[in-house]
């Protein structure tokens, strides 16, 4: 009886978050004895299957969950995350955009669904189509804030930068900072280091020369281990290495990565995930200006340019790398002369000498995404740091709830308008 399968399904799901895929598949497929077409069952064996390491059986057990249902949304981002082929991984991301606009327009939709939908239907490429529902849902939302910030991420992906910092301005939380989070940082540095070799090693045998670059060079230059109050690992390529293969087919086809799914073949910029360590690979153009690198090909986004580099190997802590030379050029171009000198503050997104045809505007959005996940972290002294590096621009008029708040919020900042 349908009841019985929704308990059976409760504790098969409980199996798999404690690590236990055979016992969580054990289940599923009882219930899917007595219930061939439970949608929720397949799901569950396409997870532990998975889990297992065993990739195209699990989307086939995905295909199945979403022939019986077509909205089953959940399904259609497991095939996204895991098929190889670059078609019918636009075709799931569409199918996620599809499911979730419909629900959210169906009674009076979750403020979750809504943000589901609106994150979709941005990494389904349709921005505008994200700008719409939210804007016509922003009355169901409780917390206003949270609405801010998800219409400025939506702008920012539009290239709309001054729109979205402002939005990201209005986003601010309104009074006193939250109490300082107790929970452990994910970024380890012993961790970290791991995940960075294991990825150096994967791009390597995919025919890849990875570099170091950023945060992760200044680490184990400077002291010889990854910078404790960093937030991920950073590693460059250089476009057309390993005869032009392009770095995001790569890792979508690679079976332990998954590539997140507002990527796209040619992309300067990738953002994942390795052992739980994020992890940014950034393509660098050899251009008649320098060596260029970025978040995205938008007029204006966030991009830094390097005076042109040769690639070096050299034993740094635990393993042999791969780095730009003279690494001292580099590091000064990204941190100023004052590299050597530890600055936990410094953003280099944000303040590094090295940007380049950035938009002020770009610059303040990131300053203030990052400020508001310091200040709902209850850390209110970085948050301070980060605003205090924002860029001469114009924000909410003077006076306004905005403003006040932000001044209540965090009383040592001093504003560069």
């Amino acid at each position: 009886m349908p009841e019985f399968h929704d308990r059976d399904i409760a504790i098969a799901s409980a199996y798999f978050r404690r690590g236990e895929a055979d016992a969580a598949r054990e289940v599923f497929e009882r219930v899917l004895g007595s219930d061939p077409c439970n949608v929720a069952a397949l799901h569950g064996i396409g997870l532990c299957l998975h889990a297992r390491g065993e990739r195209d059986r699990a989307i086939a057990s995905y295909l199945q969950a979403v022939a019986l249902e077509p909205s089953a949304w959940t399904s259609w981002q497991s095939i996204a995350d895991l098929t190889p082929d670059e078609q019918e991984r636009r075709c799931a991301i569409d199918q996620v955009a599809d499911s979730l606009m419909a629900a959210s327009q169906t009674g009076t939709p979750s403020t979750r669904t809504i943000r589901n939908s609106v994150r979709a239907l941005v990494c389904a490429g349709r921005s505008q189509q994200a700008v719409q529902l939210l804007h016509k849902s922003l009355g169901g939302f409780d917390d206003k804030n949270e609405a801010h910030a998800l219409l400025a991420s939506i702008l920012y992906a539009l290239g709309q930068f001054e729109a979205a910092a402002h939005h990201q301005f209005l986003s601010l939380p309104k009074g006193p900072a939250a109490t300082p989070a107790s929970r452990k940082s994910s970024f380890e540095p012993g961790h970290a280091m791991g995940a960075l070799l294991k990825l150096c090693s994967l791009l390597e045998t995919g025919g890849f020369r990875p570099f170091l670059v950023a945060g992760t060079l200044l680490g184990l230059v400077r002291s010889g281990s990854l910078l404790a109050h960093d937030r991920d690992i950073d590693i460059g390529l250089l476009r057309g290495d390993n005869g032009g293969k392009d770095m995001v087919d790569f890792i979508r086809t690679h079976p332990d990565l998954m590539l997140p799914h507002s990527a796209r073949p040619g992309d300067r910029y990738v953002g994942l995930t390795v052992n739980g360590i994020a992890a940014d690979i950034f393509v660098f153009d050899q251009t008649p200006s320098g060596m260029v690198c970025g978040f995205s090909n938008l007029p204006g986004d966030i991009q830094w340019r390097h005076t042109p580099f040769q690639l070096h190997n050299t034993r740094l802590a635990r393993g042999m790398f791969c780095i730009p030379t003279p690494t001292e050029t580099y590091l000064s171009e990204c941190y100023g002369p004052g590299w050597r000198k530890p600055d936990p503050d410094f953003a280099s997104a944000i303040s590094s000498p090295a940007l380049h045809n950035t938009s002020p505007y770009a610059i303040a959005y990131l300053a203030l995404a990052r400020a508001r996940t310091c200040l709902l972290a209850g850390n209110a002294t970085k948050a301070a740091a980060l605003l205090q590096q924002l860029p001469r621009i114009d924000l909410p008029q003077p006076g306004s709830v905005a403003r006040e708040a932000m001044a209540h919020t965090i009383p040592a900042i001093k504003r560069q308008t």
